[in-house]
């Protein structure tokens, strides 16, 4: 039951957060993760908090892709469909992964993983921010 209230609670911090990033995003953060993975479990509320949290402006689409079981998977589908994302998703076979992708050409730009610095992750966020 907690590991449902924790998937939840993320689904509806990135449904909240990319409601800022509708129209003009430059690129998407795909997240993929799972309930089961240990470096997902020991970041999900940092990323949240301390790094998706500085991109307010709309220039970068956070998408879950949660693949922790059947139903998380279809909770993102639509998301992930929506966004053009679906494809790069179904081939993120490694979870605790942030794939940043071209929000135009949907073509992949670099990954990073959820376990690096808070710096790391936004100063490569920011690189891609720049090449787009």
């Amino acid at each position: 039951m907690k590991n449902v209230k924790t998937i939840l609670t993320i689904v509806a911090l990135f449904i909240g957060i990319t409601a800022f990033a509708q129209d003009h995003a430059k690129v998407i953060a795909l997240v993929t993760k799972a309930s089961w993975c240990s470096t997902c479990k020991a970041n999900d509320g940092r990323m949240g908090k301390e790094v998706f949290s500085a991109y307010k402006t709309g220039e970068l689409k956070i998408v879950a892709n949660d693949v922790t079981d059947d139903a998380s998977k279809k909770l993102c589908k639509k998301a992930l469909e929506e966004a053009g994302v679906a494809k790069i998703a179904a081939n993120s076979k490694v979870t605790g992964m942030i794939t940043l992708i071209n929000a135009k050409s949907k073509k992949v730009i670099s990954t990073i993983s959820v376990g690096k610095s808070t710096e790391e992750i936004k100063l490569a966020i920011d690189a891609t921010l720049k090449k787009s």
